[in-house]
């Protein structure tokens, strides 16, 4: 959607400061639904993890080093979004957008890469069969990680969900 920010603003070459804020208060919403949608499923993930811990299962679970490493990488995306907004945001403070448009769109480009190949890496993930080295020894470990992943991903929400604001706010306002 911010893409499509940039491509208005290139057609138009006359876009208010209103106009492109409203659009990235616009982009920014779809990032902030994703984000709590997959922190409903991560509690979710938390709930199931801790009922394993108590329960007797015939399968192993997951060792705290695979839910780390997957919700590290679901941070890659969001921090090449982030850096690529930031760049938007500073090539508009300073009047000249397109000495940043190479920079801008490559942090886009990465971001949707990311997620076009983490997305199928993190479901084929979940249905392999665990090798010994990433099984959980300690009941407990998945569970506490999942938790502190949580606590990162709200962390993330709620900088999105404060950024978005503020485009609304300067949107209305007309000034950034």
């Amino acid at each position: 959607m911010l893409m499509r920010v940039l491509e208005a603003m290139r057609n138009t070459e006359a876009a208010g400061i209103a106009a492109v804020a409203g659009g990235m208060a616009e982009a920014n919403l779809a990032m902030t639904i994703a984000l709590y949608f997959g922190l409903s499923i991560g509690f979710i993930g938390v709930v199931v993890m801790a009922i394993r811990a108590f329960a007797v299962t015939t399968t192993a679970s997951p060792s705290a080093w695979f839910f780390a490493l997957g919700g590290l990488l679901t941070l890659v995306p969001l921090v090449f979004l982030w850096t690529g907004q930031s760049f938007f945001l500073g090539g508009l403070r300073g009047g000249n957008i397109s000495l940043v448009a190479s920079n801008i769109f490559l942090f886009l480009r990465l971001a949707v890469g990311g997620c076009a190949v983490l997305a199928p890496s993190l479901l084929i993930a979940a249905f392999i069969p665990l090798p010994p080295v990433f099984r959980a020894k300690n009941k407990w470990a998945p569970v506490i990680i999942l938790v502190l992943i949580a606590i990162v991903m709200i962390g993330t929400a709620v900088v999105f969900q404060m950024r978005t604001s503020w485009l609304n706010q300067a949107s209305a306002a007309e000034q950034f």
